[in-house]
């Protein structure tokens, strides 16, 4: 729901294999059809240097080519684990409705 009626929204992305990243992504933008408007960005990916044991500074890496942010939620739980020496315990989780926030 974040487009008008007969409008899409599609991602393409990939990590960069070659000099060209327009043409790597090329198959899967033939695949749209008809592209209204498209934009491109080419990011770099990072990652720390130190993992946090020593330093007690824990940082995430950058965003990947993946557009369900899997990879992003593992760093976050990676994270976790290196700041806690504990797995996130999913089970202490608590659901509310939308009528029981505040």
């Amino acid at each position: 729901m974040v487009t008008p009626k007969g409008w899409y929204l599609a991602m393409v992305s990939t990590t960069v294999e070659t000099a060209n990243p327009e043409a790597e992504v090329l198959p899967g933008l033939q695949l749209l059809g008809a592209i209204a408007e498209k934009f491109i960005q080419i990011s770099d990916v990072y990652e720390p240097s130190d993992l946090g044991s020593e330093s007690q500074i824990f940082i995430s890496q950058s965003y990947d080519a993946t557009t369900h942010f899997e990879t992003t939620c593992k760093d976050v739980l990676n994270m976790f684990e290196r700041g806690t020496t504990k797995e996130f315990d999913f089970t202490n989780i608590t659901h509310l409705s939308l009528n029981d926030q505040e």
